[in-house]
């Protein structure tokens, strides 16, 4: 759910998501007829442990040629250190439950002063979803 003061972005769809460059993804998503959810639940095993945690990636998504589901992590605040902490802690249990960037999933970046691009976007999609 979304935090009550958080801001809402709506896509070209009707969707709520959190931030103009999820927008801009599930935009072009739909723009390609790209199967695809929005946070939908992923449960990932913690190293060294049989418990347990729920991640809820950006997007889940489905090449319709190959049938192969990708997940897509956008990784929006790049700028601050502890939000890149945390990032590499979640790529590293991706990594753990053989979720790999360029196999299983996809990553997009950006920081104030390098923001995410249509053109970037565009190239996700034709090297893995299309």
């Amino acid at each position: 759910p979304f935090a009550p003061d958080a801001p809402v972005y709506t896509t070209n769809l009707g969707e709520c998501v959190r931030s103009k460059s999820e927008v801009l993804i599930a935009n072009a998503l739909a723009h390609h007829k790209i199967p695809y959810r929005y946070e939908y639940p992923l449960k990932l095993q913690k190293q060294h442990s049989s418990s347990h945690t729920t991640f809820y990636p950006d997007f889940l998504c489905l090449n319709l040629r190959t049938r192969q589901e990708f997940f897509w992590e956008h990784f929006g605040l790049m700028d601050s250190q502890e939000y890149v902490s945390n990032t590499v802690s979640k790529l590293n249990l991706y990594a753990q439950n053989k979720i790999t960037p360029g196999k299983k999933l996809i990553i997009t970046m950006e920081t104030q002063t390098e923001p995410l691009t249509p053109a970037v976007i565009e190239q996700m999609i034709n090297d893995f979803l299309m």
